[in-house]
């Protein structure tokens, strides 16, 4: 091989190897993000409660409280797991009975309070950031 040959071949593996690094990248940070074992937590949006401010199809990212429910204000949206599903609704009231805090949600577009009472153990954390549309092909898989 001639010296221009192999100086081809170099940028040929160097561009196959560029093509990977991207994708790979990519993975890692869903990975990082939809995993739940990190102070951030990423979730598709499944339903329309909450619109116009959150649609279905767009992914929200969790800051956890780990605990915390002192940071919680009315009128953040949280997120919580009811019935083994994370739920992404507005804090509208918060309660105290016999020392222990209960809170009710809502959605947007809902016109009534969730009809159940949310307790500290539920709640995963607040949200502070929502990315439009990208989590679509998830919601569309789960609806098959």
């Amino acid at each position: 091989k001639n010296e221009h040959d192999e100086e081809i071949e170099r940028d040929y593996h160097k561009k196959k190897i560029g093509r990977l690094v991207f994708p790979i990248l990519v993975v890692c940070f869903l990975v990082y993000f939809t995993s739940g074992y990190f102070h951030y937590h990423a979730v598709v949006v499944a339903s329309g409660s909450m619109e116009p401010n959150i649609s279905k199809g767009d992914v929200v990212v969790i800051e956890k409280i780990d605990g915390n429910t002192d940071l919680l204000e009315l009128n953040q949206v949280i997120a919580y797991r009811y019935n083994k599903i994370i739920v992404v609704h507005r804090l509208v009231k918060k309660i105290i009975v016999d020392g222990e805090p209960y809170f009710y949600t809502k959605g947007d577009a809902n016109s009534n309070i969730d009809n159940y009472k949310i307790t500290e153990d539920m709640i995963i954390g607040t949200v502070n950031l929502k990315i439009p549309y990208i989590g679509y092909p998830t919601v569309w898989v789960n609806e098959l």
